[in-house]
């Protein structure tokens, strides 16, 4: 279990970072509140190993996301291009989750974007491998692997 928390935080920060430029710290805890909005990607992963990476971000974040890779203004990001961007950063660290897992007996879904406040998401059968929070310009990060 630590090795995958280290994987899952290293390969996060590395998408991140690399992504949009911005630095994404590890924290123990991610700061959420009760009823604010988030943006929470899926995409799962089948085959020799199977399970779930969940990315959720506050809304704030998920629009500097994208503005950063659309280059739009932040505050006129459409929904659209929120949902695309959380989407694609889901991909991305999926994708190297499922690499990790096995390079050829694995196969990795389209990302399901799911954005709100005050939702409940429930995936039967399913276990905690690794839940990892950060924070990017005080806004809250949390990467889960399922």
């Amino acid at each position: 279990m630590e090795e995958m928390d280290r994987y899952v935080t290293e390969l996060s920060t590395a998408v991140w970072e690399q992504t949009l430029g911005l630095p994404l710290q590890p924290v123990e805890t991610a700061p959420h509140h009760d009823g604010d909005p988030t943006v929470e990607g899926h995409i799962h992963i089948t085959g020799e190993w199977t399970g779930t990476l969940v990315f959720q971000c506050s809304r704030v974040a998920a629009q500097r996301a994208a503005h950063l890779m659309f280059g739009e203004q932040e505050d006129l990001s459409t929904r659209r291009d929120v949902q695309d961007a959380v989407g694609e950063l889901t991909n991305m660290i999926g994708g190297n989750i499922k690499s990790l897992m096995s390079a050829d007996g694995c196969f990795l879904s389209l990302p399901t974007v799911i954005e709100g406040s005050n939702y409940s998401v429930q995936m039967k059968g399913t276990r905690v491998v690794s839940r990892q929070a950060f924070q990017s310009d005080a806004e809250p990060i949390v990467v889960t692997l399922l």
